[in-house]
């Protein structure tokens, strides 16, 4: 028989887990393991036996790997490969959500022992956990049990508070991390506001790439609790610094970074890219990067880079996009994110500030010329603020305006034949095979060179079910 190794803390007398001399735990090998009170299988295969039963084998360990073993035989052709991969994904997106359920449903339901309490562990609303959990599960994923603990949180919270989003993901519509985020970001909120804000965006949150799913969940975050929003806010305009640092590896040049007023942050922005255009015509044909880094120089020691190219301090001109509705305690700023209405004249302090008119999307006038006119640009930004490629999350200000229907086969440079697309997508639909129609304003059919379908809207990306 193994010799057992000594478990000197285990209380004696209990015969799940020691035996009646109080030496180490006695467990047969044909019995289930025994985890404070719940039984584990004994026949879980191991990461090496999963390895050789059908994921990855390797002849030896400095060799190359093979696809995979027997059975699991690379598909013939590339349209089975995108299936697989589908299949593949959707089995791990499968194993994630069962692994936030059995966090959350253990730590539900474990009782404490002997003398351990139960105390918060999620936030508000959820119920307490018995204090040395976080071991149990840590031990059981491999983890120490800080992260352990963290996990708990975020599962207990999402379970509990955003009972929208849990289903979603249950239902294998939401991933799971992203779920997990959500429950993370709104850990602050009181019960009631983490409830409003899942009723907000419990729907919307799965079609929307993360880059855009992230700033909803921030705009919402600060309409459901405006206060704490307008307090937040102060903390970060309260904070400022600037500083310098040795780069490693590197000499004659150094980091430099900083937190500023926006205003200031934005003059500043403007007035690099005015030097840089300065020292270009004088003669500077370095990029646009080392110029701006060059002009920041001259700015620290006072110098103009062009005589009588005009005062350093002058205010430059700077455009800001600011979305508010008349009855939102919340504006957004376009590269600023969710702003509370109280602190926007704070925000525009120091700028000459020039409000335009309100775009309205719904107006729609061809042109007969494949450029897009300025405003129509705008209108069209503002109706679909981001590229309409598949989860997509490129910004529409920094991406071409595509003609749906192409201008040379007579397609109208007109709102209702436009979408931004960025550089890779625009590329991939010009010269790699995708194909794009719009079968009505606003709603994008993609088919790509696989034979995946894709329908895109403003409000994110459907996968089209063959």
């Amino acid at each position: 028989m193994d010799e057992q190794l000594p478990f000197p803390d285990e209380p004696a007398g209990d015969a799940s887990r020691a035996d009646a001399s109080g030496g180490g735990p006695v467990v047969s090998p044909a019995e289930p393991t025994l985890s404070r009170g719940f039984f584990l299988p004994a026949d879980l295969p191991t990461l090496g036996e999963l390895m050789v039963d059908g994921v990855l084998v390797r002849d030896s360990p400095d060799g190359p790997p093979r696809a995979v073993s027997v059975g699991y035989g690379l598909p013939e052709d590339a349209e089975e490969h995108v299936r697989q991969l589908r299949e593949v994904e959707a089995l791990a997106r499968f194993a994630e959500i069962r692994r936030v359920a059995l966090i959350a449903d253990l730590v539900e339901a474990a009782p404490a022992v002997d003398g351990e309490q139960r105390v918060p562990c999620g936030g508000d609303g959820t119920p307490s956990v018995p204090e040395f959990l976080a071991m149990e599960v840590g031990g059981a994923l491999g983890i120490g049990a800080p992260r352990a603990w963290s996990l708990m949180i975020d599962a207990l919270d999402l379970k509990w508070r955003h009972p929208r989003l849990w289903n979603r993901m249950v239902e294998g519509d939401m991933v799971p991390w992203r779920a997990l985020m959500v429950a993370r970001m709104c850990h602050d909120l009181g019960f009631e506001a983490a409830l409003g804000v899942d009723q907000e965006i419990g729907e919307r949150l799965p079609d929307l790439a993360w880059a855009r799913a992230k700033r909803l969940v921030e705009g919402q975050i600060a309409a459901a609790d405006p206060q704490a929003a307008l307090e937040r806010e102060r903390s970060r305009q309260n904070r400022r610094l600037v500083g310098v640092a040795a780069r490693d590896g590197v000499t004659g040049a150094m980091d430099v970074f900083g937190v500023l007023d926006t205003a200031d942050a934005r003059a500043l922005d403007a007035t690099l890219g005015r030097l840089a255009g300065d020292l270009a015509r004088a003669g500077d044909d370095s990029d646009l990067d080392h110029r701006r880094a060059r002009a920041l120089g001259l700015l620290a020691r006072g110098e103009i880079p062009v005589p009588g190219a005009g005062p350093v301090g002058c205010r430059p001109t700077a455009r800001i996009y600011l979305h508010v509705w008349a009855d939102s305690t919340v504006a957004r700023v376009e590269g600023h994110g969710p702003l509370p209405v109280e602190e926007l004249p704070g925000f525009l302090d120091g700028c000459n500030a020039r409000v335009t008119r309100v775009i309205d999307t719904r107006a729609s006038v061809p042109v007969d010329a494949y450029e897009v006119p300025e405003a129509m640009r705008e209108q069209l930004v503002v109706a679909q603020p981001y590229e309409v490629a598949p989860f997509g999350s490129v910004s529409a200000r920094s991406a071409d305006m595509d003609h749906t229907v192409p201008y040379g086969r007579g397609g109208p440079t007109a709102p209702d034949n436009l979408g931004p697309l960025g550089r890779r997508a625009h590329r991939a639909r010009t010269h790699g095979g995708y194909r794009l129609s719009q079968p009505e304003p606003g709603r994008w059919m993609w088919r790509t060179p696989l034979g995946q379908t894709f329908e895109v809207t403003n409000r994110g990306t459907r996968h089209v079910p063959d």
